[in-house]
């Protein structure tokens, strides 16, 4: 029976693997732990010097046909799988552990506890010369990860990896591929050539057209504040439930408002938006090829007040999109751009307001839809051309310009109902954009919990409002985010449903929303407290229930659509009446008007 040896770790034989197979080849050096959860497949050679770190838990396994350079580091403690044909290159290091800093106590780092995650290397993959595959980590099938790389979130199929930490930067393509690539753009410059003509000739027009609208505007805005008529309003882009609720709030006040979306998520669509650009194939043909123009214009002619999310309007899609907001002003629109969250979120100036726990600590620039610089530049240039900027939750940073307003609800989707008397209790929480919301630490922190109190966790993610509205009330207990700092879209519709919630409330965020936001029936929690507030809640049924009562009838004054709408009428007769408004005259006018 052939032998292997393994420096530091004695001598072992085939017996001493959970399995191995033929033709497989240690060099000297090599050194295996806990051989026992190994698993090698056939014809594997493992390079001079390379460590095969098992572990008392998890498997790491060996496909077929699997080369491994000298001086590797394979650490399976949270499981290796490595299909078969798959390169390894010298000096390349495995990760599935780190240690816990959700534990940190700002003690020893070396003393808190090890987390754990698997890494998986599919068929046909190559790693390069001294690459690094960090805790957590799918390298899919074929993927070429370059030398020195560091990779550290999942990879797409023959994607080409590299960078610190790595990026994707290219596709590898097959012969035939790149066989017919050249004839493919060709086609390719002739289609961009061709679209870009016609975007040409619809600019041209534009900007004869121009003009007049300009004129006509004018004219328009000149006879509506002579007979003081309300001004018309449309909010747009993004399919989003923020601009759907804020034409209802602004239709309780007697405006003619309109949501103009260029497409909606397919878990909003049961909500009746007035427009969406998608389900019209040929309208949505023509505004690509005039480059959005034409709606402009239509929109010009038609609304006085034009509110926007950061990332832009109509045009937000066009070349012409920095110009708009220029356009709006030499048209007499007054603007209002409210704060959606990632438009206008810089996560370098979140991170650097000193708190643990924040909105920005799992996120980074690639996980966003938008850079930083492009980011600033679109904040830069609300502040400067906008009448008034709509802020809320955690976005206090956006100047003098910003009104916080509460975020406003369709009461009538929420039914307030009795909490159920379960032996289990059901704690959910919605999983949409987990990186914004901590849900990590509450994934981890319910299901240590679990082992010793009657709970169970039930996660939400891409659920309809009428899907919602069949679960909800067979919730106990609603987390909605521990990481923010304030309480947002769940949260409110929990309270509506009458049930409590458990949510991460910042004292120095309370005071932007001081004039409205007190007593808010909801227990503040962040990653460091969780599990004792959850124990507390679970165990007192009688707090349950009074969170419950009280969270209906605080988002029935001041979430309601009537509520945010009054707030929201102060902000457009300030602007359509060219009068300054800021955050302290607005409380000072919300008071005057006793609607508070």
């Amino acid at each position: 029976m052939r032998k292997f040896k393994s420096q530091g770790s004695g001598k072992f034989n085939r017996q001493d693997f959970e399995k191995i197979g033929q033709d497989v080849t240690f060099e000297e050096g090599v050194k295996v732990f806990n051989p026992e959860n190994i698993i090698i497949g056939n014809n594997v050679y493992i390079g001079h010097n390379t460590i095969l770190q098992g572990y008392h838990q998890n498997k790491l396994i060996i496909g077929d046909n699997v080369w491994i350079g000298a001086n590797c580091y394979l650490h399976a403690a949270g499981g290796i799988e490595i299909g078969p044909n798959v390169g390894i290159g010298p000096a390349v290091k495995i990760i599935t552990a780190t240690h816990n800093l959700q534990e940190d106590d700002l003690g020893l780092i070396i003393d808190l506890p090890l987390k754990y995650a698997s890494v998986k290397i599919d068929q046909g993959c190559d790693i390069g010369i001294g690459a690094i595959i960090m805790p957590g980590v799918t390298v899919a099938f074929g993927t070429q990860v370059g030398a020195g790389a560091i990779v550290t979130r999942n990879t797409s199929r023959y994607s080409i990896m590299a960078g610190v930490p790595a990026r994707k930067i290219g596709v590898r393509q097959g012969i035939y591929e790149k066989k017919f690539s050249f004839k493919k753009n060709i086609f390719k410059l002739v289609v961009t050539s061709v679209i870009t003509l016609i975007r040409y000739f619809f600019d041209l027009i534009f900007l004869i057209i121009l003009p007049l609208v300009i004129i006509y505007a004018w004219i328009r805005y000149f006879l509506k504040k002579l007979f003081r008529l309300k001004p018309s309003v449309i909010i747009s882009p993004l399919g989003s439930p923020l601009p759907f609720f804020a034409v209802k709030a602004l239709k309780t006040q007697g405006y003619k408002v309109n949501n103009f979306s260029l497409d909606v998520p397919s878990f909003f669509r049961p909500i009746s938006f007035d427009f969406i650009l998608a389900d019209h194939k040929f309208l949505r043909i023509f505004s690509y090829l005039s480059d959005y123009l034409f709606l402009f214009l239509w929109a010009l002619l038609k609304y006085d007040i034009f509110e926007f999310a950061f990332s832009g309007g109509i045009l937000m899609n066009s070349h012409w999109r920095k110009g708009e907001f220029v356009f709006l002003k030499l048209c007499a629109k007054k603007i209002s751009v409210y704060g959606y969250g990632s438009d206008c979120k810089i996560l370098s100036d979140v991170r650097n307001y000193g708190f643990k726990y924040n909105n920005a600590m799992d996120r980074t620039e690639e996980t966003e839809s938008w850079s930083e610089k492009i980011i600033r530049e679109n904040v830069k240039r609300a502040q400067k051309y906008a009448n008034v900027l709509i802020a809320g939750g955690d976005i206090i940073h956006l100047g003098e310009k910003a009104i916080m307003l509460p975020l406003a609800t369709d009461l009538s989707f929420w039914k307030d109902s009795p909490l159920p008397k379960n032996k289990i209790i059901n704690i959910i929480h919605s999983t949409n954009h987990r990186s914004h919301k901590g849900t990590r630490f509450i994934i981890d922190i319910i299901s240590e919990l679990e082992k010793k109190l009657p709970i169970k966790l039930t996660l939400l993610e891409k659920k309809t409002m009428a899907e919602c509205r069949e679960i909800y009330p067979k919730a106990d207990i609603f987390i909605p985010d521990v990481v923010s700092g304030w309480h947002g879209f769940t949260a409110i519709e929990a309270m509506a449903t009458g049930r409590p919630v458990i949510t991460y409330l910042r004292s120095d965020i309370e005071k932007f929303h001081h004039y409205y936001a007190k007593n808010i029936p909801a227990i503040s929690a962040n990653p460091d407290n969780l599990a004792e507030v959850v124990t507390k809640l679970v165990k007192n049924q009688k707090l349950r229930e009074e969170l419950g009562k009280h969270g209906r009838e605080y988002v029935e004054k001041y979430h309601s659509l009537k509520f945010v709408g009054a707030l929201r009428n102060i902000l457009y007769e300030y602007i359509w009446n060219n009068r300054k408004i800021n955050q302290k005259i607005f409380e000072k006018e919300v008071r005057k008007r006793k609607l508070i």
